[in-house]
Formats: C-alpha cells, structure tokens, sequence
C-alpha cells in the first residue's frame, strides 16, 4: 500500500509519550500513531454499526412496508 507523509507537531511530553509506547512495543512511533488511527476508526465504525442494527431492529418491517409500496 502506499504510504503518504504527514507532519505532526505535539506538545514535547505527548511527542515522548508517543516515542515511549512504540519503544514498548517495539515499532517505529509512525506505526504507532497509525494504530491508533485504524482503532479508533474501527471503534467509530463498529458504533455506527450498531446504530444501524438498532434502527433496523426497530423499524425494519416499516421499512420493508414503504420499499413495498413503493414498488
């Protein structure tokens, strides 16, 4: 996949932060900011998810009556 660069700029106690977790886990801190990036989209994701699920739960046979009469 293709990687495009992006400048950040963090306060020098969130850059150490940054540079002290991917050292943990032993990425690069780009990798890093990367993961959290993919996980707190796919958290957003799974909730809209959900939301939908509730909406179809609750209104599904509504909406299956207006497709039909509208078909």
């Amino acid at each position: 996949m293709a990687k495009t660069q992006v400048n950040l700029r963090l306060e020098e106690s969130t850059a150490e932060m940054a540079k002290q977790a991917a050292e943990t886990r032993h990425i690069p801190v780009n990798e890093y900011v990367e993961q959290l990036i993919r996980a707190d989209n796919e958290e957003l994701r799974e909730k809209f998810l959900a939301g939908v699920q509730e909406v179809l739960d609750g209104y599904g046979d509504l909406i299956d009556e207006i497709e039909a009469a509208a078909a």
